[in-house]
């Protein structure tokens, strides 16, 4: 079953997201207040697009019949965002609430009253900051001369050979293995049933040289 999800307020974030979301098999309606942003992302996406103020209770409650998994909200003031969250817990029991703050110190107050998770756009391009520089890190060593282990990074686009396909599903060389794929703004730890992604950024230790049998398993080459 489609997770259907609220998307209120934003204009290129809301598009973004919507398009993303709508790929994985989502089903999108988005609110927005501003008749020429409505207009915007009724003709850059295929989602549902209502013009109406998520901040007023009637408004959410005329789509009191919706089956919401999760809200949402990409509104350009903190307030309205917090406010549409309050009012999505009254409208929709049980619906997840997702808000974008603009300040991360109003994290807890947004938890709090009703918002489950909080993302602070500042803190994520830090954490992206601070993932990029780990992968530096490791990758700029590429001998271990105590271990003699060697590590090598294979970014993987579009149609390469391990693209949508998991871990446990690929025969790797013996002696090599996925120490951690930095993936969008995330640092993941991978298990077998990882599936891996076109963008993904593998890190892989191993001993000897596999570099030309990974390129062939991962990319295809």
């Amino acid at each position: 079953m489609k997770q259907q999800i609220l998307i209120a307020g934003g204009r290129t974030k809301a598009k973004s997201l919507a398009l993303s979301l709508a790929q994985k098999g989502c089903s999108i309606t988005i609110l927005n207040k501003n008749p020429d942003d409505c207009q915007y992302l009724a003709e850059s996406t295929p989602c549902k697009v209502i013009c109406a103020d998520a901040t007023k209770p009637y408004v959410l409650e005329d789509l009191s019949s919706s089956l919401f998994d999760s809200i949402i909200t990409l509104c350009p003031r903190d307030a309205d965002n917090l406010m549409i969250c309050r009012l999505a817990k009254t409208v929709f029991p049980g619906v997840r609430t997702i808000s974008l703050v603009g300040d991360l110190s109003k994290k807890e107050v947004f938890t709090r009253l009703g918002a489950d998770r909080v993302i602070c756009a500042a803190s994520v391009i830090a954490s992206m900051i601070e993932n990029e520089a780990f992968l530096k890190t490791v990758t700029s060593q590429e001998t271990d001369c105590q271990t003699g282990l060697r590590q090598m990074q294979i970014d993987l686009q579009g149609q390469d050979a391990a693209v949508g396909r998991t871990l446990e599903e690929l025969s790797f060389p013996a002696q090599t293995i996925v120490g951690c794929i930095l993936r969008q703004d995330e640092l993941l730890i991978p298990a077998g049933r990882t599936r891996l992604l076109s963008g993904d950024s593998l890190v892989i230790l191993m001993r000897g040289n596999r570099e030309p049998q990974l390129r062939t398993l991962l990319k295809g080459e």
